[in-house]
């Protein structure tokens, strides 16, 4: 009985969240973005510090012999020959072609590489050396890393190291056969099925590889890790015949319809009415999934370009709505005096923060830092309306460095934990639907507003519980807009020179680089979810919260006893043995570990969260 705990765990945290079955993940980052963590990405491989592997580099102007390339590799010409069936009569116009190159990888700090040496000329800068004559093979920032002191804008000539991205195969991977990872380069057009069939691999084998979705999209001038059993042998007629991107429906001119035999018309009528019922059946079968997933409490698609493209409603007329919505009421200094007493001591409900009476409502009106920070406040929560975010009411125009909110009469998440009365008042379902309440909030703020926010300070004081017992978020001092290329791609961060926030929640890329994406409101989620089961601070004596789960650390079905015993030991006491679901506590603890991961690409994004909490909380939901 003791096994069946962790081994559903290990189900919710495998096949609920993403395929973990590689410690490599796939980076979305364009080629020229700089990283939020040094490195190349791809982890070294704890049982193997070197290995022999392979990339490919596909033939390009400059570099279109095999004399070129095996220099732009410091490898062996004839080495080339064999391994791409090349002969000296065919090694000089190899313009488009891909050629696989046996290399040694090689750890360095925590990251594989492996690295050449490039002499560049006068022209080339450090961007045009990573993503142009290397095509992506690594990123701009780690070249900049590997060559601390140098300028590329120069005129002069200079020589460069290069460390380009591999990987080893780890252990779950070589014991399904794997004896390489070879590093792709991920071309414009290019579907992850299209590059499967050039090495005799299966989609879902290179999802599982690069930690992808089935349906996860991929981008130009990035790496896909494609596992192989053998030495690569690229199917280079499959590549030559067919075309990766799918080709538009043919159209048939009306002409030639009727100017058909009566045997082709009637031929050519069967199938258009056939195609025609057909789409409409898919037409209807699309409403009605759509109409049946509205109507559940879950939703997963963010927003993008494309889907706002396809919106009857203007962007325009949404802010107008919002702006109509958010219609604030004008409070005079005089008026906040009198609701909190002068902003008497008794009013006092946190950091500036005052209880006050107007009217038969009772509110929360909050002195901020300034009135610039007040007014980015108030240009933030007009342009977002959401259940799970705490409502604005008004702002005093005499001076605007007073803000006036919703009152939630539980206070925030933080006082309710540390409450040993309130805290038995918080069963396991109230904790469940605040930590569902939380996570809703976040998805609407990275994926359904435009421009999505990152809010950049969630901790458990700045989530708010109401009287019924429902979480919403506040504290938006911090917040911040940022652009989405696309679907999922973050196209811009934000870097931040001061570093502010709660010590405890703060991801390590904030802390120590300042950088700012959605990520970072996923690392402090991930703390927020460990003190909602164990009722423990963020940071106590100096301990870090996340650190109390380090017993989560390769837990294994061997292991899974003790495992049981530490997260038992670690939960709520006020949550008392047998009035929660035990199964459910090592999975969210799981999940908590996965968002408190150090690299931010190895994250689940709020949109991966969201779906394994409404399978775990809500098992019969999707």
């Amino acid at each position: 009985m003791v096994l069946l705990p962790c081994f559903i765990c290990v189900y919710c945290l495998v096949f609920l969240i993403q395929p973990i079955l590689s410690s490599q993940f796939y980076d979305i980052t364009e080629c020229h973005n700089p990283a939020q963590v040094p490195g190349s990405n791809y982890l070294c491989n704890t049982n193997r510090d070197t290995c022999d592997t392979f990339i490919v580099y596909r033939a390009q102007p400059n570099f279109q012999s095999l004399s070129s390339i095996s220099s732009l590799f410091n490898t062996s010409q004839t080495q080339l020959l064999t391994l791409n069936n090349l002969t000296e009569s065919t090694s000089n116009d190899l313009l488009g072609r891909e050629i696989i190159i046996p290399i040694n990888c090689s750890c360095s700090g925590r990251f594989s590489q492996a690295v050449f040496t490039y002499n560049s000329s006068g022209s080339d800068t450090f961007s045009t050396i990573a993503c142009e004559v290397y095509e992506g093979l690594l990123k701009l920032q780690s070249l900049v890393e590997q060559n601390p002191g140098s300028n590329s804008e120069n005129s002069q000539s200079f020589e460069v190291a290069v460390p380009v991205r591999c990987a080893c195969p780890d252990r779950s991977d070589t014991s399904n056969g794997v004896q390489y990872l070879v590093t792709y380069p991920v071309a414009e057009a290019e579907n992850k099925s299209w590059i499967g069939s050039k090495f005799g691999v299966s989609e879902e084998t290179i999802c599982a590889a690069n930690n992808l979705e089935l349906m996860a999209t991929i981008y130009t001038n990035t790496t896909l890790l494609i596992p192989m059993n053998q030495t690569p042998v690229l199917n280079l007629e499959f590549a030559s015949s067919v075309d990766p991107a799918p080709s538009p429906v043919s159209v048939i001119p009306l002409e030639k319809v009727l100017h058909t035999s009566s045997k082709n018309r009637n031929f050519y009528i069967l199938g258009v009415g056939v195609l025609t019922t057909t789409l409409l059946l898919l037409v209807a079968l699309g409403v009605f999934l759509s109409i049946r997933k509205e109507w559940m409490f879950w939703s997963f698609q963010p927003w993008s370009s494309r889907s706002s493209e396809l919106s009857s409603f203007s962007q325009d007329f949404l802010d107008g709505m919002s702006k109509v919505k958010h219609s604030l009421l004008s409070f005079s200094l005089d008026d906040l005096r009198i609701a909190t007493g002068n902003f008497c001591e008794d009013s006092v409900i946190g950091s500036s923060i005052y209880r006050g009476r107007i009217g038969d409502s009772i509110v929360a009106i909050e002195q901020m830092g300034s009135e610039e920070e007040a007014h980015r406040v108030i240009d933030i929560l007009t342009k977002i309306n959401h259940l799970n975010i705490v409502k604005l009411e008004g702002f005093c125009p005499e001076t605007r460095a007073y803000i006036v909110f919703e009152f939630a009469a539980n206070g925030c998440l933080r006082d309710c934990l540390s409450n040993v009365k309130v805290a038995k008042e918080l069963t396991w379902s109230k904790r469940m639907q605040i930590l569902s309440d939380v996570a809703v909030g976040l998805h609407y703020m990275h994926h359904y507003t435009s421009p999505s926010y990152v809010h950049s300070n969630i901790n458990s004081k700045n989530v708010l519980i109401t009287m019924d017992w429902r979480a919403k978020i506040s504290g938006f001092k911090l917040a911040k807009p940022i652009t989405w290329n696309e679907e999922k791609n973050e196209k811009n961060k934000w870097n931040e020179s001061v570093i502010m926030g709660r010590m405890g929640y703060l991801a390590p890329e904030y802390l120590y680089y300042g950088s700012v994406s959605s990520k970072v409101d996923v690392y402090a989620f991930g703390v927020v979810l460990l003190e909602l089961i164990s009722a423990k601070e963020a940071l106590m004596d100096g301990c870090m919260l996340k650190d109390s789960v380090e017993f989560l650390v390769n837990a294994d079905l061997e292991a899974t006893s003790g495992c049981v015993e530490k997260l038992k030991g670690f939960m709520d006491p006020a949550l008392e043995e047998g009035k929660y679901p035990l199964r459910d506590a090592l999975c969210l603890a799981l999940l908590a570990k996965g968002c408190l991961e150090e690299d931010p690409h190895h994250r689940p994004t709020m949109n991966d969260v969201l779906k394994a909490i409404s399978r775990i909380v809500y098992p019969f939901s999707t």
